[in-house]
């Protein structure tokens, strides 16, 4: 497309330079209809000599356009990622009140446009045999609590006795 415009251009500042030599008489017709029709014959010299290819320039099928590729691997390292970082943000917080879960979940959702929300954290708590079970369910409600207030409503936090 650039090589069509810049011979376009070319063709017509050489013609206007032509124009500018003839002097102004009674030839001023016959002089304008050369000039179009050399104009002319260049760009049918120009497109018939396969100066352009206009077969492909609309054709949107085409498979080397460039895109973001999605794939399996992609999104799994991306939610490793986006648990990881969730679990180094909620973690520091327990600790500070002497609460350590066993496990960390975050429940992570990928939809078709690839936009990425987190759905659900879920603590997970370990029943201990020495434990008191009335002393982890107000450990558990308070680690509930806690996160919930750290991640706001949007995310559903729940804890889980093992």
């Amino acid at each position: 497309m650039n090589q069509l415009l810049l011979n376009i251009c070319l063709t017509a500042i050489a013609l206007c330079l032509f124009k500018m030599l003839i002097p102004e008489n009674n030839m001023k017709k016959q002089a304008d209809f050369l000039v179009a029709c050399f104009f002319l014959a260049s760009l049918l010299f120009f497109f018939s000599s396969g100066g352009i290819d206009f077969s492909n320039m609309f054709d949107f099928s085409q498979n080397d356009i460039p895109y973001v590729d999605f794939t399996d691997e992609f999104d799994e390292a991306r939610k490793q990622a986006i648990g990881k970082e969730m679990r180094s943000r909620i973690e520091p917080l327990l600790k500070a009140e002497g609460i350590e879960p066993e496990e960390i979940y975050t429940i992570v959702n990928i939809s078709d446009s690839y936009s990425i929300s987190i759905n659900e954290i879920r603590l997970v708590f370990i029943e201990r045999a020495n434990s008191e079970s009335g002393v982890l369910m107000e450990t558990v409600k308070k680690a509930v609590y806690l996160v919930q207030k750290e991640v706001g409503d949007s995310i559903f936090v729940s804890g889980e006795i093992k």
